[in-house]
């Protein structure tokens, strides 16, 4: 078969043995033992022979995406995921859904499963402990990430970390490579896309190696209106040095980033005679005469102006990391992860709309510090393959949310002094961030702690068996804080004479130690067909972004559980007509999330109404992939699924049986590659395609789903790359440009859908939506020198 030229394989992470001969870092344990994800991409090989359901996302598929894509656009081509994000580049934030499991910020309506999906950068955790929500803009761009991989459930002990109850991400950067290189490269497009991206390899010199790389980028919006297009930015850094020793290696790796990027408010679907594009007026609450604002009146994408309403939201991420492995003689090995993390997250909010006139402004700053170490060994015997280890993560969280209006003199909502004004030093006040009228400051400090035992046995060549158990202890202290951030508002920390406290609880801990018994099957019909099966439990800690030892009485909570199994055929297809590297899988899985607490959006946001229950998953994942003739690339992936509350219990009424909001029940993508040469130049037109099915919608306002629906949507793209061999240019490889053409036939559609409460635009119940992008085009240009 032939190789085409221009193609880059990823480099394994290899190590020199004792003996003089190369150990790959991930063999111990990918080869005979259970599949560690967290230590590079599963092949195609360990895949087949694994007993979870796992999909890789490749450098081809992701290239694909366009050079501004980040995250969430990456995810969007395995099977069982749905995105939901605020715009086309890796900057605005995102909601990512697998098999119904979220996390991040895509829109908080009806998100009851957020939070329960972990992410990883090279094997190291990006969730905070504590807040439990990753957000994808966390990775802004995609440019030196060579591949991610997808585990559906919670997956082997050895490949968990806090937050795996319903799956996991891990994003793999580029590693250092053996010979000198470097690759600088640029875009263009739509909505005022631009940037810049760059690596280099220094090539190994005496065992030691490193990799430098980077982007900066920044974008307009497709939703944009009267002068403003709700721009964003984002830049990542990412470095690696590597020093290889007899039987293993030592690596320490750097990851930075920050995005920011302004979000545009959901836009009413029909229009209502109270909601103009003028706002309200700050002082009375009371709606200006104008155009009316709706995607039936203003346009299907325009957004109100800056000077009624805008959210920015900058996102920071810092990570520092040590990897080490070394084979410490035949039979065992050793693996360490020493991580540290630092994550911010700021909003700048201005709402002249709908909401009290008091809270025209907020201002909301969440940041962590979290350290980590995990640690195991791993024993090779004559018919299994055990690893024993645990790890151990501390956390320490705060939240601090401000909002106010500037416009309005505080007065004393309670107490001997209700309705007279504030005074400080004597003089009266207005809000402010020092008197603000809705309010909350508060510290999480979470301490995870597990010890793990994973087992592979393989009593025949054809059977494989994964036993395994965790042990996790789950320890969080909460501190409310508001005493001493807003000393003015509150005497007790609990009570408010001024305005609203949203942290109604006093000084709390939690602690639980919960048991994580896991077992999978693979059998080997042939060299070719194998049939697999997996059982999982996984807890999760109570935290969560909605503040929930702020609101509930410490003793009454429990930390979240999942129960998943999974059965289904995996086909491997290395060599035969029209099947080249060929791997199929088709699985059925059942999951159900317990001990749920949801958070239901009220106007003010500040969390007072809640809802506990518990979700049902099911459904089909399958996905193929193939290279028909050497020149041919071709990929599908569907995923078919049923959610639904078992338990759905707000305001002491039961609702059972309730569809879970926002899970598509049928997403499905598709695409084609081919490869053709002409004159020493490379041409690969792509084409793919993209669906995603109908999904329920949630009502804010009566803080229940509905049965109504958000109908679906397809999005045909196009692509083509040109790959220019310079041969006769002296250090300069090769010059690549691409073109990406995305939803070429423009396509209108509405990517999410509820029922507002009335916290925009002060009309409860009102139907309000986030349309998905229109036409998108991106030309980039790569430029590698040897």
């Amino acid at each position: 078969m032939a190789t085409l030229p221009f193609s880059h394989t990823a480099s394994a992470q290899t190590v020199s043995s004792g003996g003089g001969t190369v150990v790959n870092a991930g063999e111990v344990t990918a080869s005979s033992g259970a599949l560690n994800t967290l230590l590079k991409l599963p092949t195609k090989r360990e895949i087949f022979n694994s007993t979870q359901s796992i999909k890789v996302v490749g450098k081809k598929q992701i290239k694909a995406l366009g050079p501004a894509a980040g995250a969430a656009q990456a995810l969007a081509v395995a099977p069982g995921v749905s995105i939901e994000a605020d715009g086309t580049s890796g900057s605005p934030r995102a909601g990512i859904s697998i098999n119904g499991m979220k996390t991040g910020w895509g829109n908080i309506a009806g998100n009851s499963n957020d939070g329960t999906v972990m992410v990883t950068f090279d094997g190291v955790p990006m969730v905070d402990p504590a807040y439990g929500v990753w957000q994808a803009s966390e990775i802004p761009n995609l440019s030196f990430i060579k591949g991610l991989s997808v585990t559906y459930g919670p997956g082997y002990p050895i490949n968990r970390w806090y937050d795996n109850i319903g799956g996991g991400l891990n994003f793999v950067p580029i590693e250092p490579t053996a010979k000198a290189r470097a690759d600088i490269g640029g875009y263009f497009g739509s909505y005022g896309a631009r940037g810049t991206n760059f690596s280099f390899d220094t090539g190994e010199h005496d065992g030691w190696s490193a990799v430098f790389a980077g982007t900066i980028g920044r974008s307009g919006n497709y939703l944009s209106g009267y002068g403003f297009n709700n721009p964003s930015n984002n830049y990542a850094y990412y470095a690696k040095i590597i020093k290889k020793f007899p039987g293993g290696r030592i690596s320490i790796g750097g990851f930075a980033s920050r995005a920011s990027a302004y979000r545009p408010v959901p836009i009413p679907v029909s229009p209502n005679s109270q909601v103009t594009i003028n706002g309200d007026n700050p002082i009375t609450g009371n709606s200006y005469p104008g155009p009316i604002y709706s995607q039936q009146t203003t346009g299907f994408y325009n957004t109100l102006p800056k000077s009624i309403y805008y959210k920015r939201i900058p996102i920071r991420t810092y990570l520092i990391y040590s990897k080490f492995f070394d084979k410490l003689d035949s039979t065992t090995s050793f693996h360490n992860i020493l991580f540290y993390r630092y994550g911010e997250r700021i909003h700048e909010h201005y709402d002249n709309y709908g909401q009290s006139n008091n809270v025209l402004i907020q201002y909301f700053n969440a940041h962590s510090q979290t350290f980590g170490d995990k640690a195991y060994f791993t024993f090779k015997l004559p018919y299994n393959t055990v690893s024993l280890g645990g790890y151990a993560v501390y956390n320490k969280f705060n939240s601090f949310l401000d909002y106010y209006n500037p416009n309005n003199p505080a007065v004393y909502d309670s107490g001997p002094n209700a309705g007279q004004p504030v005074l400080i030093n004597g003089i009266p006040v207005n809000y402010s961030l020092v008197v603000p009228h809705n309010y909350h400051n508060s510290y999480l400090y979470e301490t995870d702690l597990a010890a793990f035992a994973q087992d592979v046995i393989r009593p025949t060549k054809n059977i494989r068996l994964t036993p395994g158990l965790s042990v996790v202890s789950m320890h969080t202290d909460f501190v409310n804080n508001s005493l001493a951030a807003f000393p003015y508002n509150t005497t007790t920390g609990l009570d408010s004479f001024v305005g609203v406290n949203g942290d109604r609880r006093p000084n709390s801990s939690t602690n639980f130690v919960e048991f994580e018994p896991s077992i999978g099957a693979n059998y080997k019909i042939n060299k070719n067909i194998a049939l697999y099966a997996n059982y999982s439990t996984a807890y999760k800690g109570v935290g969560g972004a909605s503040g929930t030892y702020a609101h509930f009485v410490a003793t009454t909570l429990k930390p979240q559980k999942s129960n998943q199994y999974q059965f289904g055929i995996k086909v491997l297809i290395p060599n035969a007509p029209y099947l080249h590297h060929a791997i199929f899988s088709a699985n059925y899985y059942h999951l159900n999330d317990l001990n749920q607490i949801i958070p239901i959006p009220i106007a003010n946001q500040n969390y007072r109404r809640f809802a506990s229950g518990s979700s049902v998953f099911h459904g089909f994942n399958l996905y193929f992939q193939d290279d028909p003739q050497y020149n041919i690339h071709v990929y599908a992936n569907a995923s078919f699924e049923s959610a639904n509350y078992a338990n759905y219990v707000t305001g002491g009424q039961s609702y059972n049986g309730l569809p879970i909001s926002n899970v598509p029940w049928v997403t499905f993508n598709g695409g084609l590659y081919y490869s053709f040469f002409k004159s020493n130049i490379l041409y690969q037109p792509r084409i793919w395609y993209q669906y995603t099915g109908s999904q329920d919608i949630y009502n804010n306002n009566t803080g229940l789903p509905t049965r109504n629906k958000l109908g679906g949507y397809g999005i045909l793209n196009l692509g083509m790359k040109v790959a220019l061999a310079t041969s006769k240019v002296k250090f300069v490889h090769a010059v690549d440009f691409n073109l990406d053409l995305l939803n070429v036939l423009n396509n209108k559609y509405n990517s999410f859908e509820y029922y507002s409460g009335g916290g925009y635009y002060g009309i409860p119940g009102q139907l309000l939506a986030e349309p998905g992008a229109p036409f998108t085009a991106y030309g980039s240009l790569n430029v590698k020198f040897r």
